[in-house]
């Protein structure tokens, strides 16, 4: 069978052009003949639905774009329509169930990223994969980032960093933490250049039983030895 790389040379998409093909492959090799179902978000010409096509042979693939498009797919589905609208994206979910792997390769405006992460994640399977390209556009003013400020709060690169901590932070035992929405429900988070891959898996040793009892037994030490 042909590498994604190669099938990607069939295709004028610029995934290959941007080395993105080379770290697909890394993730999806194992899954490639498996039944998955997979949403690509900006569908463009078409051509890189038509990459997934071909590589996930046995798989059901469909498509949003905010622009009505004059081609069809056979057997891939595109709607058309705004990533950042719930009632659309709740159509598509309500069809097609839950998704394996989710792509988001459309308007890259910050805002519209992180709404459509918030709300495709409980649509997201338990041990599916969603990632976001070109996040290079997480710098750009006009897309919601900063080329100064580079941990501007409402940025999607900034946003997907955040995650890293749900993963980790809970080790160092926070006085006041506060679980969020994503903590303890994603297993990794990978970064590449312009892209990141975030894995979802429940982590069943996230939270420690006695996490909270710990810190009160040190807070009373601390205390004992200020006041002594």
């Amino acid at each position: 069978m042909l590498s994604l790389k190669e099938i990607g040379l069939k295709y004028p998409t610029n995934k290959n052009d941007y080395g993105f093909l080379d770290i697909y492959e890394k993730y999806f090799k194992d899954l490639r003949e498996k039944k998955l179902n997979i949403l690509e978000i900006g569908v463009d010409k078409g051509d890189s639905l038509r990459l997934w096509k071909e590589y996930f042979f046995n798989s059901e693939i469909c498509g949003i774009d905010i622009d009505k498009k004059d081609f069809t797919i056979q057997d891939v589905k595109i709607y058309q329509g705004d990533q950042n609208d719930k009632t659309l994206l709740d159509k598509i979910a309500k069809k097609h169930g839950k998704f394996d792997i989710i792509i988001d390769d459309g308007s890259h405006v910050s805002k519209h990223i992180i709404n459509s992460f918030n709300y495709l994640f409980d649509h997201l399977s338990k041990n599916g994969i969603y990632i976001v390209e070109d996040l290079q556009t997480s710098y750009i003013p006009r897309y919601g980032g900063s080329r100064i400020n580079l941990i501007k709060k409402n940025s999607s690169m900034n946003f997907f960093k955040s995650l890293s901590d749900s993963v980790n932070y809970e080790n160092f035992d926070r006085p006041f933490f506060k679980k969020k929405r994503f903590d303890g429900l994603i297993e990794s988070v990978h970064f590449y250049q312009n892209i990141v891959f975030i894995f979802k898996g429940e982590s069943k040793k996230y939270f420690h039983p006695n996490v909270k009892k710990k810190l009160l037994d040190r807070l009373k030490k601390i205390i004992s030895f200020l006041f002594r």
